[in-house]
């Protein structure tokens, strides 16, 4: 089972390295503490999203959305369940087409322990950071 999944990982690695072009850095993720959102955010979203999570239309095509106006696209409301399956890989939406986001409950199996309960709080972790930078 282990290994399959690492078959999976890496044509998940190689299909989103080929997708995101020439901006892409081709490196696996680096192990980040599950500790900070916003650690996590810089090491693992940072690079399609901006550090300041305005997205980067000028890179990626399709854009990658405004992290910071989700709350004010939704009604003030922000949509937590939303963005935690995004990241998590279980919705992507209109937002996203296939493939265009890795499935990052995958890719934090690699990181880490990569345990069950530790890829719930990386994603949970990063959500809250995520609604943190929501503009009003």
């Amino acid at each position: 089972m282990r290994f399959r999944t690492l078959v999976l990982f890496l044509i998940l690695f190689l299909a989103f390295s080929q997708m995101a072009g020439k901006a892409a850095t081709n490196k696996l993720p680096i192990p980040t503490p599950a500790t900070s959102g916003e650690e996590m955010y810089a090491a693992y979203c940072a690079e399609c999203h901006g550090r300041d999570g305005k997205g980067m239309a000028r890179v990626h095509r399709p854009a990658t959305p405004d992290l910071t106006a989700l709350a004010k696209r939704n009604h003030g409301r922000f949509p937590y369940a939303v963005v935690r399956d995004a990241i998590g890989g279980q919705y992507h939406g209109s937002v996203y087409g296939p493939g265009e986001m890795p499935p990052w409950s995958v890719l934090f199996q690699y990181v880490g322990s990569g345990g069950e309960d530790e890829i719930r709080v990386r994603i949970e972790r990063l959500t809250e950071f995520i609604r943190s930078l929501q503009q009003k």
